[in-house]
């Protein structure tokens, strides 16, 4: 076969030379079809480990009743109590005492019914009682009347329960009877000598009654708002004697109950503000607080209607998942290794877990739809 040529060129050689460059070109493409395969096939799943830390800020405030504009606006009141109580030494032995209390005789007849002192009340278990004074028991009606037991001694020490009149007759009994309401005592006494120790417990508790009563009064007259109590000026009296056996003593007291009335809403928004300033750095987001803050009344003053206020509030902050550190484009085109150097670098970050896909993958893709960034908190 004899090619033809023109000029001294054979005539195939352009065919030759186009098949090379469709080869070329359709390599070129396999290429770069290759290439977006590869890129539209990278995946990373990132899941950053945050643990939250908690945060605290305090703060004083003065509460004055002339100022109506206040950073926390409320005023400053009281009132003055007289209060007693009887209570007992630390003793040290016991004795036998006759049991003693309240019944309500109950008459359900037409005809009212006089009955004597020491007429006898018998409750169903036989335990014994009678009447301290006479008294007349109105028809279809009540009375109260004070009972103390038979015999001496802790079996008397009863607790509510009804009573028959055994002196009646069996018919009147039906008609005619008591009841209690509270228990019967005094039938185990403690005897112990009066000591200084007694009496300083005693008035202990005597203010701690002053301050609940006087809390309820001033409540009573405003509440809608929130207070803080405190009592102060206390003077007390005794009437038993430092150094003698006693089974009782009676203490009375007289103290002021200061109350320290303010808006709860203002004062929770100045602890909010004030927590939220312990949070510095912009890539921190506080994520929550208690319920209420606490306020603390460190001094008074019941003349000028003025108190100091100790505010304490505190909550929980972690990393902001909007900060610009944790965009993206931070993660694009590192790899596992890098990604894990980085995000462990970042605050309250406390690991990391990453997927790449395929699974010869080893970078995180530069395509953030191709990218998955999870914040998981633990506690």
């Amino acid at each position: 076969m004899v090619s033809t040529t023109i000029n001294g060129t054979p005539r195939n050689q352009p065919v030759r030379f186009y098949k090379f460059v469709a080869l070329t070109f359709l390599i070129i493409t396999i290429i770069l079809l290759g290439a977006i395969v590869f890129m539209a096939a990278k995946r990373a799943d990132i899941t950053i480990i945050t643990r939250s830390q908690s945060i605290e800020a305090q703060g004083s405030i003065t509460i004055n009743s002339a100022l109506a504009d206040a950073t926390v606006p409320g005023f400053v009141t009281s009132t003055i109590l007289t209060l007693e109580k009887t209570f007992s030494p630390e003793g040290s032995k016991t004795e036998e005492g006759v049991s003693e209390g309240t019944v309500t005789l109950i008459n359900d007849s037409g005809i009212a019914q006089p009955l004597i002192a020491t007429t006898r009340l018998l409750t169903p278990d036989g335990v014994l009682f009678r009447l301290k004074n006479g008294v007349i028991v109105p028809a279809n009606g009540t009375i109260e009347a004070h009972v103390y037991a038979d015999q001496k001694g802790f079996a008397s020490d009863i607790g509510p329960s009804r009573f028959t009149i055994p002196g009646l007759h069996e018919a009147k009994q039906q008609l005619i009877y008591a009841k209690s309401e509270a228990a019967m005592t005094g039938g185990v006494r403690k005897i112990g000598v009066l000591s200084e120790a007694d009496i300083l417990k005693a008035e202990k508790i005597l203010v701690e009654d002053i301050k609940k009563k006087g809390s309820e009064i001033l409540v009573g007259l405003y509440s809608d708002k929130v207070a803080l109590f405190e009592v102060s000026g206390a003077v007390f009296a005794y009437d038993a004697e430092l150094g003698v056996e006693t089974s009782s003593f009676v203490l009375s007291g007289t103290a002021t109950v200061a109350g320290v009335f303010y808006d709860h809403a203002k004062l929770t928004e100045y602890a909010q503000e004030m927590l939220q300033k312990q949070v510095v750095d912009k890539s921190e987001v506080l994520q929550s607080v208690k319920d209420a803050p606490t306020v603390v009344l460190t001094q008074f003053d019941t003349a000028a209607r003025t108190a100091d206020l100790v505010v304490s509030y505190s909550g929980l902050v972690d990393i902001d998942p909007n900060t610009k550190e944790l965009q993206k484009i931070m993660f694009f085109g590192k790899t596992e290794d890098e990604v894990r150097r980085y995000v462990m670098s970042l605050d309250h970050v406390q690991g990391v877990e990453m997927h790449f896909r395929p699974m010869w993958n080893r970078s995180v893709p530069h395509v953030a739809d191709h990218v998955s960034i999870t914040i998981k908190q633990v506690e």
